[in-house]
């Protein structure tokens, strides 16, 4: 039997193509709808070792003729999402009272913020919408706000995009390098360069960058929150040293100078472990209130799915997307080979409801009009050449010639009006000469319209008319 494989190793098989690591393709939090976010799939142990340290002071952003404020992460996080223009007035007085649900909030705007959160999360049993799904997350909703107030993540993270510092506002920083030359242009004498949420939305649009710049040998950046049996302590004193060298050092610009190849060492230097110490207490542990919390959570939710037709079919093609999945990791463990894909199979499977309804129209339409063969004909030239549409071609020059209607949309046979080809001046029309479509005004008629339009736009058959009519009353007069 075949030695088990990594889940990095089964990634590795099953797109030999692929740039991503396992842990960046999988980097957001992917479950379906009504399902917990337990603690170890958000390293909750991690997430509490950062807002408990006392170790790492960070300057606060104050004015800069003031005195100089130090806090720590958990209360310069909060200071930020306070200051938010996109904060209500409603989740700031409660973040204010409420010192739990405050920290409960600020843990999972941090998740956000980092990316394992994306934006078609919601967190309260109600919602109704099939673009997003409901997950409760027990270790995070331990008081009642929390469980009523926790806001959905497209919110969480538009607030979190409004927490910039007043020079920001009109050029907000959008590299860490940006962030750099601020700190070191002395423009700002006390306070970071940029707000703490910032920071940390561009070190995780640069991770490559920072994983190779700042992270030992065998760790990146992904190692920090992504769910493992990694030691949380160590983690978490990586993050918090790697965002006080941001927001601290004003000589962080120096990094950018020196070669990729040359990694810094940080202060303290990171000291990430795979495996945890011998006889240690197993972490992100849940529960027994928590896990009951979600069970009735996901009773309440299954209420609501019953009444959407639209989430229990979504829900029904994830589940079918889970199962081929996991089929196909068994068959890579059992030692298959990945199937090649055809380049039949490459395209999509299915179309569009729009495209397949315009293929149902055009395939009672087209042949109606053109003959076989005229998508296939070759477009280059003047004329279509390959196909019968030739002829089709000929005809419709012939029927100009004739001046009858070039669009064929008329049931009336008759002439073309001389007006409606006016108000075509400036269009492009077929013309019959050159069998190219060219303004109107190029047709060796178009002289004689104008000139029939000046004179009172009278059609031959009405000239005639009225010289009969003359003629007619010369010789009454001669008689």
């Amino acid at each position: 039997m075949p030695p088990k494989r990594t889940a990095e190793e089964l990634h590795a098989l099953s797109h030999p193509r692929s740039k991503r690591s396992y842990k960046e393709t999988n980097w957001a939090i992917k479950k379906l709808d009504s399902e917990p976010l337990l603690r170890a799939d958000i390293q909750w142990q991690v997430l509490d070792d950062i807002f408990a340290d006392r170790s790492f002071r960070f300057t606060a952003p104050v004015d800069q003729n003031s005195d100089p404020i130090y806090l720590n992460f958990d209360q310069l996080y909060l200071e930020a999402i306070l200051s938010s223009t996109k904060t209500t007035q409603n989740i700031r007085q409660k973040l204010i009272s409420n010192p739990q649900f405050a920290i409960n909030y600020c843990k999972l705007c941090l998740l956000v913020n980092v990316g394992r959160i994306n934006t078609t999360l919601a967190f309260y049993p109600n919602m109704r919408t099939a673009l997003r799904t409901y997950h409760p997350v027990p270790s995070l909703q331990t008081e009642e706000t929390s469980q009523k107030e926790m806001s959905d993540a497209p919110r969480i993270k538009g607030m979190l995009k409004g927490a910039m510092l007043d020079h920001e506002v009109s050029s907000p920083p959008t590299t860490l390098k940006d962030v750099a030359r601020k700190a070191a242009s002395g423009e700002i004498q006390r306070g970071p360069p940029t707000t703490i949420i910032e920071a940390i939305f561009l070190v995780f649009n640069e991770a490559g960058w920072i994983s190779e710049k700042y992270f030992p040998d065998g760790f990146d950046l992904w190692d920090v929150f992504f769910p493992s049996n990694m030691p949380s302590q160590p983690r978490a004193r990586a993050f918090l040293a790697l965002m006080h060298h941001i927001l601290e050092n004003k000589s962080f610009l120096d990094d950018f100078d020196a070669p990729s190849s040359m990694p810094r060492t940080l202060n303290p230097p990171l000291a990430l472990v795979r495996d945890p110490p011998p006889g240690s207490a197993p972490e992100n542990v849940d529960t027994e209130s928590e896990l009951a919390f979600a069970r009735e959570m996901k009773s309440v939710r299954d209420g609501v799915v019953k009444t959407v037709p639209a989430i229990l079919k979504k829900e029904e093609e994830a589940r079918e997307k889970l199962k081929l999945q996991a089929e196909k990791e068994q068959g890579l463990q059992a030692g298959d080979q990945p199937a090649k894909r055809s380049k039949a199979s490459s395209s999509r499977a299915k179309s569009s409801f729009a495209r397949s309804q315009h293929r149902a129209e055009m395939a009672g339409v087209v042949p109606e009009i053109l003959p076989p063969g005229w998508e296939n004909d070759d477009w280059s030239h003047d004329v279509p050449t390959k196909s019968g549409l030739l002829g089709t071609w000929l005809t419709v020059k012939n029927d100009m010639l004739s001046n009858r209607d070039p669009d064929y949309d008329s049931d009336d046979e008759g002439v073309f009006p001389f007006d409606l080809l006016l108000r075509r001046a400036n269009l492009a029309t077929l013309n019959p000469a050159t069998g190219r479509r060219e303004p109107a005004r190029n047709l060796k008629e178009y002289d004689e319209w104008v000139r029939r339009r000046e004179s009172g736009d009278a059609s031959p058959k009405e000239e005639d008319d009225e010289a009969e009519e003359k003629e007619s009353g010369s010789e009454g007069g001669d008689e």
